[in-house]
């Protein structure tokens, strides 16, 4: 978990439960990076969850995925998730990086 000025940064990795990790998360902006290690299921799970929790948390918090693919830089990662911090008008998405 990375975080700061209201912002945070979720990692999904593998024996994570994301939906969990997303409930427990605070802040004005979280994203969370689906690890693409995780697996078929969990990231399915995982892309499911962000538009769900993020309509339950929407009056407090933004919530954001980042889903790259198995051989995205950390760099193109990087700056989906700093976009995503930055647009206020953004809920409720995963960005599919490849």
């Amino acid at each position: 978990m990375t975080g700061g000025t209201g912002r945070l940064r979720l990692t999904a990795n593998v024996g994570i439960d994301p939906v969990e990790l997303l409930h427990a998360a605070t802040g004005a902006s979280v994203v969370m990076v689906i690890d693409p290690a995780i697996g078929a299921t969990a990231a399915a799970m995982a892309r499911a969850a962000v538009p769900a929790i993020a309509l339950e948390c929407a009056r407090h918090t933004r919530i954001n995925a980042v889903a790259p693919g198995n051989h995205a830089d950390s760099a193109a990662i990087d700056r989906a998730v700093a976009f995503l911090h930055g647009s206020p008008a953004i809920t409720g998405q995963v960005l599919d990086i490849t």
